[in-house]
Formats: structure tokens, sequence, C-alpha cells
């Protein structure tokens, strides 16, 4: 009886239909669009954890369409005027909202969850990381779809008006998108941002929410769903009024939990952080794969480098996020490098070898966003001491702009036309400001340390 119910619902409502529209919008973007969710090592389809947190980031659009598709369905029987008619039989008014209830969540569920699949499944393909810290974001990302579901349904029935579906999409909209602005900006409250239903847009691959985020929202979805289903059963404005307790229950138990500042959201994620090593050379477990590769060439980087004084001793991957705003002073016994760095992308063997001696071993300075000419300035000194300890010159690619060949030569002239004492001092030098992103390198190369 409650299966022949249940799929009558199915047949009679938008249900099927709702997660049609979820995974055309989330698909779209996620396959045929150029988004931060299709870069680099957070990449949606990158790892298991990837493939459940970008589903959430995209709520924030998804969440709209269910909230709105919910209203239009929880002000059906009144909508029809047949409400008199249904509270005449002898089903339960509360046994056939019940069932309404769980056609839209289960296949509202279903929609998320096949979205998830998809990038799971090009994770396994790939041998993508896999740790259990996605089980909560993605038990997170199916709590907001029900809750999302049950909400629309229990307003919808609450508030029988035409305009309520279009409001409250529109609300559901303009709520998310703040919230992520928000979060990216840091122009709300951090507790605010938290509450929103799309995840703020990840750092990067080697962070985790802290749990106390996790059950802090955890406890906030639970009460918007139980605050949902109290409104789509209530038979008395009596029992409707009893929906704000779960609401005002959840914040009172999630917004103590909520760290005051958005640094605290994250935790590192140590099993994809940890280092596995060949030798002086180590990457993180994320990128295992790439160590074969980066392997020989850092190694023949650290023999090069042994040309000056007080060397780096060891290569190793940054788990810091490609292109962050923080910069000097660096471990000079270190050479740090990322993945996700357009420097390393493709390159193996004698080109990647000579992008770990780029600036001696160091990171770039341009995080410090000096801007126009000395950005370049700097990327001609870099330039000019990785072709030092190579031995030879050859000029930078043309293509780069702005060109850097007038200063990479002139430099190179200079460095050259004095003794090998003073170059390795100017080169010593040089090497110092990169570590501190402090002075002008490529002074420094072409006219000495003063």
């Amino acid at each position: 009886m409650v299966m022949s119910a249940f799929r009558i619902e199915l047949r009679r409502t938008i249900a099927p239909w709702v997660p049609v529209a979820m995974l055309t919008v989330s698909l779209g973007l996620l396959v045929f669009s150029k988004g931060p969710w299709n870069y680099d090592s957070a990449a949606w389809n990158a790892t298991w954890l990837t493939a459940v947190r970008w589903p959430r980031y995209l709520l924030v659009l998804m969440w709209p369409i269910i909230v709105g598709a919910a209203a239009i369905q929880g002000m059906r029987d009144a909508r029809a005027g047949v409400g008199e008619l249904f509270g005449s039989t002898p089903r339960p008014a509360g046994q056939r909202a019940a069932t309404l209830g769980l056609a839209l969540g289960l296949t509202a569920a279903a929609g998320y969850l096949a979205l998830v699949a998809v990038g799971v499944g090009q994770v396994i393909a790939k041998g993508g990381l896999f740790t259990t810290a996605w089980v909560m974001q993605l038990v997170l990302g199916v709590l907001s779809v029900v809750a999302g579901a049950v909400l629309g349904l229990g307003l919808g029935r609450l508030l029988p008006h035409p305009i309520t579906a279009p409001v409250l999409a529109v609300l559901a909209l303009a709520g998310g998108l703040f919230a992520q602005v928000s979060g990216m900006n840091g122009a709300g409250p951090n507790a605010m941002v938290l509450l929103g239903i799309g995840q703020v847009l990840p750092h990067g691959p080697f962070d985790l929410p802290s749990p106390a985020v996790e059950l802090g929202q955890l406890s906030w979805l639970l009460g918007l769903t139980a605050a949902g289903i109290l409104l789509l059963l209530a038979s008395s404005a009596r029992t409707k009024a009893l929906a704000l307790l779960p609401v005002a229950a959840g914040l009172a138990v999630a917004l103590p939990l909520f760290p005051a500042w958005s640094t605290d959201n994250y935790v590192p994620d140590k099993t994809a952080s940890a280092l596995v090593c060949d030798g002086p050379v180590c990457v993180t477990r994320l990128h295992e794969d790439w160590l074969s590769t980066v392997a020989g060439p850092g190694k023949e980087a650290l023999r090069r480098l042994g040309k000056l004084p007080h060397p780096p001793s060891r290569i190793e991957e940054s788990t810091e996020p490609f292109r962050t705003n923080k910069v000097g002073p660096r471990d000079p016994s270190r050479v740090l490098i990322n993945r996700d760095d357009y420097a390393m992308q493709n390159k193996s063997g004698p080109s990647l070898t000579t992008a770990l001696l780029s600036g001696a071993g160091t990171s770039p300075c341009h995080a410090a966003s000096y801007g126009g000419e000395q950005n370049g300035r700097e990327d001609a000194a870099r330039w000019v001491m990785a072709q030092w300890l190579l031995g030879s010159y050859t000029p930078p690619a043309s293509r780069i702009q702005p060109p850097l060949q007038p200063w990479t030569d002139s430099a190179w002239a200079s460095l050259k036309a004095v003794p090998e004492a003073e170059q390795i001092a100017r080169m010593a030098a040089a090497r110092q400001a990169e570590l501190t992103c402090t002075g002008d390198p490529l002074k420094i190369l072409t006219e000495g340390a003063r």
C-alpha cells in the first residue's frame, strides 16, 4: 500500500524532474565550463574528497531549484481546492504529506548522489587519492538536499500563494550567493558564511573542514530538516509555530561551534600532505605518482645548487595553495615545489631541472603584488640564476610577456664579466633576496650586493 502510494506520487508530481534539473545545471557547469572545479589538484574529479566538495559548492545553484519545486508541490492541494475532499478520506493527511515528502526528498537526494557518483567514477578511473574525509561532506550534502525538499514543501503548504515558490527560490539563491561571496572576501561574519547551504570555495587539496565546522553545519541542517517536516505534517497553527523550535535549537548548537575567524575553518589533511620520498626529493602522498618524474631532475638540481654557499639539501612539495599571498622569509635548506605551478606542469628531465633551478631553487615573490616592471625584473633574474647554475646561457622564450631577454642578456654579460668568486657571491646574494623577498635580485646580479 505504501509503495503503491509512493509510485503514484512519483507519477503525479514533479519529483522525477527535480534531479533532472539539478544534474543539468551542475553537470553543465562541471563539464562544460572552465571554473575553479576544473583546475589543478583540487579539480572535482581529482580525489574522492573533491568529488564530494564541489557538488556541495554547487548547492548554491541546486538548492533554489529544490526549494522552489518543492514549494510548488507543497501548495498543490490548496491551489487545486481539494483539501476538504482529501480530508474526508480514510487516509490520514499526515500520511499523504509524508509520502509526498518522501518522494521529493528521495528523488532530489538521488540526483545529488548521481552527481557525486559521476565525479567519483572518474576519480576511481584515474586512481585518485582515497580518504574517509569525504564521508561527512557527503552526509552534509545529502542532508542539505533533503532539508531543501521538506522545507520547500512545508512552506508551500503553509503559504499557498502563486508568488511563494519564485520568492523562495530567489531568496535561496540570493542567500547562498551572499554567504559564498562573503566567505571569499571576508565581508560578513564567519558564522553567517558557514550557515550558507553551498560550501565556500575550497581552499586547496591539502585542507579539510574542521570537525567543529562540520558538526555545527550538521546541527543547523538537522534543525532545518526537522522544521520542514513539522511544517509539512502540521495540522494546526500551534504545530506550525513549533517548527521554529528545531531551527532555534540548530542555531543554538551550531553558532558556539563555529570558529570566530575563517582561518580556523580548515585543518590540514595529514593523509594527503604526508611526504613520500626518494632520497632528498619528496612529494605529497596526493601526488605520489609524480615522484618518479621529479626524483631524477630534483637530485640533479640539488647537485648543481651545491656550487653555492649554504645550499639547500632537500626538495619538498609545498602544501600551500598555488598563487598564495604568503611571501618570505623561506627556509633556505629546502627547495619548495608545487605541482600546480604552471612552471612545473608538463615538464620532465632537463626542462624540469631548469624549472627547479629558477631563482637558485627559491619560490618567486610575485605574491607580493609588485606588478608591472618589477615582476619582469624578478623573472629575468630568476632565469639568469638558473642559467648560471646550468653552466650556459639560453635566452628566455620570446613569447614571454613582458619580454625578458633585454634584461637577461645584460645581467648575464655583467655576471660573467667578473671573477668566479664574485659571481658566486652575487648568486648567493640574489638567492638571499629571493628567500626574503627583499631587494632587487636583477640589480644584485648586474652590479653586485651593496
